[in-house]
């Protein structure tokens, strides 16, 4: 416990001084923008150095008018979610995503999740040469496996001593029901910034409010920040920390995830992600969660 306190205690303080960064005059760093009337004009979007999500926070990017995304998650137990996002302006976009557990594999049954997940984000300001930019969103979808209720799973059997007890068949956890084994982001303010140093790198914080409340849990708001880090064109390396205060129970230490993009066409990136690197409340294992995503963006007006 002594070490967890430690590990959001540093990662506070940097959390604190990256906030007093985004006052400060710094230059974008990416090759895509030029200046006019103090802000930030793009004239080719990209959103490789402008992602909308960095693994499962999200930025202040938006897709813009008449711009699409079209991706697929694929994690444990044959998990596989598909998500369809669309700009409706250049300050608004939406989208929906659905999935389930052993949609991959040769598991016969197929465990969908409960209900489509809906976001839906506005941006309030672009970024500038001094300011960041800004946006307010709601995300109803979680990450994970989705674990019923306690009521529909069958006990332990622990009838026959000369044998382990038999635990229920999955998806199961023994102290999440209810839930995702992440929670869902709920309503969200999230900032951004890009920097250009020895490498070019966006940073993004924010605070969010989950509506998941799982049995027996109480649900409070959170902080998370996260960069994307460009050594290459076409590669770059992804950072991000949800410190957790709504998930205390199960996340002491707060959620680490870390992650590689390869963008192997001008729309089309390939993600591997390490989920939940600092393990759980119960320490011993690590938990760490493996993840593949493929996303594709694209315009239907160009």
């Amino acid at each position: 416990m002594k070490t967890g306190r430690w590990v959001r205690s540093i990662v506070f303080s940097i959390f604190i001084q990256y906030l007093m960064t985004l006052s400060a005059n710094g230059q974008t760093q990416f090759g895509d923008r030029s200046y006019g009337s103090g802000n930030v004009v793009i004239e080719e979007e990209s959103y490789f150095n402008k992602p909308i999500q960095i693994i499962d926070m999200p930025t202040a990017s938006i897709l813009r008018g008449g711009s699409f995304r079209a991706g697929v998650r694929i994690y444990e137990q044959g998990g596989l979610l598909g998500s369809l996002s669309a700009g409706v302006s250049n300050k608004v976009m939406f989208g929906v995503s659905f999935g389930g557990l052993d949609i991959v594999g040769d598991a016969q049954k197929i465990t969908w999740n409960p209900m489509p997940g809906v976001h839906f984000i506005y941006r309030i300001t672009e970024e500038s040469m001094k300011l960041p930019a800004i946006v307010l969103g709601f995300d109803s979808q979680g990450y994970g496996p989705n674990y019923p209720e306690s009521s529909s799973i069958a006990p332990i059997d622990t009838s026959c001593a000369c044998a382990p007890p038999e635990t229920p068949s999955p998806p199961y956890h023994k102290d999440m029901f209810d839930r995702y084994q992440f929670k869902s982001r709920g309503f969200y303010c999230v900032v951004s910034k890009g920097y250009a140093t020895f490498l070019t790198a966006g940073l993004h914080a924010g605070v969010s409010y989950s509506l998941d409340k799982g049995e027996g849990e109480e649900t409070a708001p959170t902080i998370f920040m996260g960069g994307d880090f460009h050594v290459v064109s076409d590669l770059a390396f992804l950072l991000e920390y949800d410190f957790a205060l709504n998930d205390t129970k199960i996340y002491s230490r707060g959620i680490l995830n870390v992650g590689v993009r390869w963008a192997f066409g001008p729309n089309m990136f390939f993600d591997f992600d390490l989920q939940n690197a600092l393990g759980t409340a119960d320490g011993g294992k690590t938990d760490v969660r493996r993840i593949i995503k493929l996303t594709y963006y694209g315009s239907i007006v160009r």
